[in-house]
């Protein structure tokens, strides 16, 4: 597998600087902890704060998750937008006393800058521009402005109606055996990131849509896209015909910052897919964005894809176990 650049975080300005970036957004008003062991982040999480900074009611939860990955140290940091949160920070350093992990540092950031509760180091604006944000910026990575716009990034956007017209006409046809194959063929076109890929066109996207309704195939999918999760040889059907037509994903192929510009592609492929299925059929592609989101440390993209899946479907089983393991802070192994 190839590897992925390592940012250097040489101080708090770095950390404070390049958190919206390792979140994919920019947090308002939450609590953020960043779990440490072997000297890197082995762990971000982030929660939206209650009205009144009362603690989120997974707190307890998540830090005890985060106990379990033998941390060295945790830095908990709190966004302060409207609601306070000196209080909530100290009550996670409670916890993480209680369950025996380090508090690194507890940093208050707002709009007009940073300061370290425990130091009382402080400084402008945690905007500002640092190398590991340059590194960032120069890989075309950008964060979104809030976690409302990464919510949104999700949902529906329109095509869904065009999309439900094609699925329409597919489940007309019954179950005719040769159908799967044909779903099945859109998944090469989904996962392409070259330059001059293929648009995912609401028929491509039906089609898509319609081979996860079989677990197999999903499972497939999932496995592809999170190496180690699954045994590909165990996963019967159509498994291996498809396995044979799918792309390579880029960690065989790419590293450094070009692996990172390829993988950022590919989530920007699944999370329009999401955004184009209507809610009938919503909570299969979903559960994989969440799938691959969870696989690459990305908790807060995780959880709005598993938000609106529960809410399509509150009984789909992959989406309920993975909304367990995000609260919990279980890693997968790599």
């Amino acid at each position: 597998m190839s590897t992925i650049p390592t940012l250097s975080l040489r101080s708090t300005a770095d950390l404070v600087a390049t958190m919206p970036y390792l979140l994919g957004y920019h947090p308002r008003d939450a609590l953020v902890l960043v779990c440490l062991r072997a000297g890197r982040i082995a762990l971000t999480a982030c929660q939206p704060l209650l009205p009144g900074g009362e603690p989120p009611p997974v707190l307890d939860a998540l830090l005890a998750g985060m106990a379990k990955a033998d941390p060295e140290a945790v830095i908990i940091l709190g966004y302060e937008n409207t609601t306070p949160v000196a209080g909530i920070t100290r009550a996670a350093a409670q916890v993480c006393a209680e369950v025996g992990v380090p508090v690194h540092d507890r940093i208050i950031v707002t709009a007009n800058g940073w300061q370290s509760m425990n130091s009382g180091d402080g400084t402008g604006s945690p905007a500002g521009s640092t190398s590991a944000v340059a590194e960032l910026v120069g890989a075309g990575i950008a964060p979104l402005p809030s976690r409302d716009a990464l919510t949104a990034a999700v949902q529906p956007t329109g095509d869904e109606a065009w999309v439900a017209r094609h699925l329409a006409r597919y489940t007309a046809r019954g179950d005719d055996p040769d159908l799967l194959d044909l779903y099945c063929s859109a998944w090469p076109v989904v996962l392409d990131t070259g330059d001059d890929a293929p648009t995912v066109t609401p028929k491509v996207a039906a089609r898509a849509v319609l081979a996860l309704a079989s677990i197999p195939v999903r499972d497939l999918v999932v496995a592809r896209l999170t190496p180690g999760t699954l045994d590909i040889s165990a996963i019967p059907g159509h498994a291996g015909a498809l396995l044979r037509t799918l792309p390579a994903p880029p960690w065989e192929t790419e590293s450094g910052w070009d692996l990172i510009r390829t993988c950022a592609r590919l989530q920007d492929r699944l999370v329009r897919l999401c955004a184009m299925t209507p809610d009938s059929h919503a909570a299969p592609p979903l559960s994989v964005l969440a799938s691959w989101a969870w696989w690459h440390g990305d908790g807060a993209l995780a959880r709005v894809a598993l938000d609106r899946a529960l809410s399509c479907d509150a009984e789909y089983r992959l989406a309920l176990l993975l909304e367990r393991m995000v609260d919990l802070a279980i890693r997968p192994r790599k």
